[in-house]
């Protein structure tokens, strides 16, 4: 099933719900911030900042500020590819911002030609001022191909929490890694249950993970031996711990904190201590840095399951 492109009448519909949902999150931060966490005070000054900023978010989003998308690039490609080109991108746009929020930035693609055996052969995300993300294509593909390949989903899914410098590299793609399958699943391009595709995905890499050392030390040593794979995947189930405590524990998900943090909090350079603690916020409980703390000083071994 393909997602269906947005009209301009439906985009219109679009802001009003995001509207109803931003002053919606927005009651839910005052009543967190408010309360005793259990984790480190929220001071006043910090929450007039908070509060400020999901207000101004807000306005934006209901100016239709972030509604907008560039593509650069253009000119290398025939009038009928940049059509599809053009289709391909506001699908992945729409998509992830269905299922991550707004983003608090406009998003910006480079579009690159490059022949190959696959739709979008390589990509990656540039943390500049403004962001950007380069996307080498291989025009000669149909639109399906191109809407039902990962590469987008997962590169826009990057911009969803800042840059955490090289240190977290492999928390940062085991993010982008996990919710590329969130955003094909809500957009019904996932081809098989988001189960299967993770089991597929993660398996492979496990046996890196039985051993003594911890997951993060694991990750960033495969990260520097370009083991690309198996540091992504491996740490993609951070993520899939993470999602299924706020399930079980907490009623609700990862992506609709996600969507929270975009409105709050999201900004293009930050800190995995901020990052964590902002979600820690938002939840109301030190999930995400107790979490982390384990994945840094715990053996791999004792949280990575033998099959998955």
């Amino acid at each position: 099933m393909w997602l269906a492109l947005l009209s301009n009448d439906t985009q219109s519909a679009s802001h009003k719900s995001v509207s109803r949902y931003s002053y919606g999150c927005l009651s839910v931060l005052f009543m967190f911030l408010n309360i005793n966490l259990g984790a480190e005070p929220v001071y006043p000054d910090s929450q007039e900042l908070w509060v400020q900023q999901v207000e101004d978010r807000i306005k934006k989003i209901n100016s239709g500020e972030f509604d907008q998308f560039e593509i650069h690039g253009f000119k290398r490609f025939s009038p009928a590819d940049k059509d599809k080109l053009k289709q391909w991108v506001k699908v992945g746009v729409n998509a992830t911002r269905d299922t991550l929020g707004v983003y608090p930035s406009r998003l910006i693609f480079h579009l690159v030609p490059k022949k190959s055996n696959q739709p979008v052969p390589w990509a990656y995300t540039r943390r500049d001022n403004p962001q950007r993300i380069y996307l080498h294509v291989d025009s000669r593909f149909q639109l399906e191909k191109f809407i039902n390949d990962w590469t987008i989903y997962h590169e826009i899914s990057h911009l969803a929490i800042p840059y955490l410098g090289g240190n977290y590299a492999w928390l940062a793609e085991g993010f982008a890694s996990f919710m590329q399958y969130q955003v094909m699943e809500n957009a019904g391009v996932l081809n098989g249950t988001i189960d299967e595709n993770y089991q597929k995905k993660i398996a492979p890499h496990l046996k890196w993970f039985k051993s003594d050392l911890p997951p993060a030390s694991i990750a960033r040593r495969l990260m520097s031996q370009k083991q690309y794979p198996s540091a992504y995947w491996g740490s993609a189930y951070f993520f899939v711990v993470a999602n299924n405590i706020l399930t079980s524990e907490h009623q609700t998900s990862l992506t609709k904190l996600i969507r929270q943090y975009q409105l709050c909090c999201n900004a293009p350079h930050g800190d995995v201590a901020q990052l964590m603690s902002d979600l820690d916020i938002l939840l109301g409980e030190p999930v995400f840095s107790k979490l982390l703390a384990r994945f840094e000083t715990q053996a791999a071994r004792t949280i990575y399951p033998s099959e998955f």
